[in-house]
């Protein structure tokens, strides 16, 4: 089919089509749903669209309008917050307004929500997050701050995982602010060097990251603990890695692997228990493959899955996919093929946007062997187990 009969069918300029086939322009969603009607594709391209749409607009510096718009991502929004963090002096924040919450229901329900987002995505977790916002945020604050804090991160965590990042940046910011009134200078410094600088990652902005992170240690040098510490120094690896400083990125990973090893449990703050050997071996893993050191990165991709504990089912799609990325990248195709089934299973149990897109790029690395048949079934296995992608419009929808 030529492009000018396509373009018929389509009620399109062949010129279009052309531009559209050499990447010069993107579609329109109503184009991409026609073609996939004329073409048969029987959902395959609709399934693309919000991965592409993302793609559109990680490539735009600002909002197409050149207007200020609630929950648009703003690169620069973070600097004032930031900045106003830094020089804010800490408070006490043993005081009991920030303890008294400790065993509340809305506590203990946040608890739960956490669980529900690592085993299930976001797409199930983030609707009831967004109603206690709506609702009870406030009082909250009021009374239980630091409760209040952990409804927003989470809320931007699992907005990232459906692909929003601007909600995502203005749910960080506003826990931000609270913590910034409030004098919790540690916790400031794990929204900076963490929620923050791993949403510019995700952004591809590595810069940004750095930057974060880098204020983030500054900023806690005096109340940091060895594991807060590492944490913030694995995303400034992740930034190296990004920049392609191998230099800085291995001296990075060693303070972090000596912070880890020196780390008294009784010292550190819960909210930071969870980044250990697993977590450090998954930054480790990203570093590695961003710097194209892959058989590196598969070794630490493979003890990443291995330690991770087993409900955290949408990190195992993450971490598998990328593993499964790495080996394509090496050219052992069947190995990355027998990996990516495992990424698809994973990524099948969750709703999420995020993991969707990284099994897309796993399938991106595989292009180059499309001919193969193991390639064009595992690109079946795919489109049969993972129908839709998850998006954020989707899930405020959800009852």
């Amino acid at each position: 089919m030529s492009q000018a009969d396509l373009g018929g069918l389509l009620f399109a300029h062949k010129d279009l089509i052309r531009k559209v086939e050499a990447a010069e322009r993107n579609p329109s969603e109503a184009l991409v749903k026609h073609c996939d009607e004329v073409l048969g594709a029987a959902g395959r391209l609709r399934w693309m669209w919000p991965l592409l749409e993302r793609e559109r607009l990680l490539r735009q510096a600002r909002d197409p309008a050149g207007q200020t718009r609630a929950f648009v991502f703003h690169p620069g929004a973070t600097d004032r917050p930031v900045l106003d963090w830094l020089l804010a002096p800490p408070r006490d924040t043993r005081q009991p307004d920030w303890n008294t919450e400790f065993d509340s229901p809305a506590r203990e329900r946040l608890q739960q929500l956490r669980r529900v987002g690592q085993v299930h995505g976001a797409g199930d977790a983030y609707p009831e997050v967004v109603a206690w916002l709506g609702h009870d945020l406030d009082a909250l604050i009021s009374h239980s701050p630091r409760t209040a804090i952990g409804f927003l991160e989470l809320a931007g965590y699992e907005a990232v995982d459906l692909g929003a990042d601007g909600v995502a940046q203005s749910h960080y910011l506003r826990a931000l602010e609270i913590v910034t009134e409030g004098g919790d200078r540690l916790y400031g410094g794990y929204l900076i060097a963490v929620s923050l600088a791993h949403l510019a990652l995700h952004r591809g902005d590595a810069d940004q990251a750095a930057r974060l992170a880098t204020a983030a240690l500054h900023g806690t040098d005096q109340q940091s603990s060895y594991a807060v510490r590492a944490a913030f120094r694995a995303v400034l690896a992740r930034a190296h890695a990004r920049r392609g400083d191998k230099a800085a990125c291995a001296a990075a990973l060693l303070q972090v692997e000596a912070d880890l090893s020196r780390r008294d449990f009784a010292d550190e703050p819960s909210w930071i228990s969870y980044f250990g050997e697993a977590d450090l071996a998954d930054e480790k893993a990203h570093c590695l493959f961003d710097l194209g050191l892959h058989k590196l990165a598969q070794r630490e991709g493979a003890r990443a899955i291995e330690l991770m504990d087993p409900r955290r089912v949408r990190r195992l799609a993450l971490d598998t996919a990328l593993h499964a990325a790495s080996l394509a990248r090496s050219r052992a195709v069947e190995h990355a093929c027998e990996v990516g089934y495992r990424a698809v299973d994973h990524a099948a149990q969750v709703a999420s946007f995020r993991s969707a897109h990284r099994i897309a790029l796993m399938l991106a690395e595989l292009q180059p062997y499309a001919d193969l048949p193991m390639v064009r079934h595992l690109h079946e296995y795919v489109h049969s187990r993972l129908p839709a992608v998850v998006t954020l419009r989707q899930a405020a929808r959800s009852p």
